[in-house]
């Protein structure tokens, strides 16, 4: 929405942003005068650079609307063929919970601020069915979730976890694509391992 004012020389008109009109020096819009109420912001992490892509953008939406994270990682269950399974295992899918979501808590305490709420949560199940059923549980506002931008043949096989939860999920959902056009803000270069 603009307004035409006339300019000083003649007729022509000159457009205004609105919010000059009302008199406000800035052009950015609080969140709460936009409508726009993010308090629970839900992001899958499965360690992967992409993932960690998906987290910076949680932590600018955080930081821009006050809102709680909760982390989630999903195991998937070991293979069964006949009921039997296919390889012996040394450590028990519980096990590999345990083990993960430590290393979820350590890489939240180094990502994300110490007065932001963050609740980190590894499940064992289908990635996309546990990750819609995290956000109804949470209440998510938003769900942040990057993609591994697989084509073709890998993509038939392995199926989109992301397209799964655009899909099913009950909220709306932020789809980060790995090495494409990013609006969040850096202060300076980082790479996985200061992630991790």
């Amino acid at each position: 929405m603009k307004a035409a004012e006339k300019d000083r020389k003649g007729d022509r008109k000159r457009i205004r942003p609105l919010v000059e009109q009302a008199g406000t020096a800035s052009t950015s819009v609080a969140p709460a005068a936009s409508g726009v109420q993010v308090k629970k912001v839900l992001v899958p992490i499965d360690f992967s650079e992409s993932s960690l892509e998906a987290l910076k953008y949680a932590v600018a939406f955080a930081g821009q609307f006050g809102a709680s994270f909760c982390l989630v990682h999903v195991v998937e269950p070991a293979s069964f063929l006949n009921d039997v399974r296919n390889v012996p295992l040394a450590v028990s899918d519980g096990e590999v919970a345990n083990k993960l979501h430590h290393k979820l808590v350590m890489m939240a305490r180094k990502q994300i601020d110490p007065v932001t709420p963050v609740h980190p949560l590894v499940c064992i199940g289908k990635p996309f069915d546990e990750i819609v059923k995290t956000a109804k549980t949470f209440n998510a506002d938003l769900i942040i979730i990057a993609t591994h931008g697989r084509t073709g043949l890998k993509r038939a096989l392995l199926g989109s976890t992301a397209e799964r939860v655009v899909r099913h999920a009950s909220c709306p959902v932020l789809v980060v694509r790995e090495k494409e056009h990013d609006f969040v803000q850096r202060d300076q270069p980082s790479t996985e391992k200061d992630l991790l």
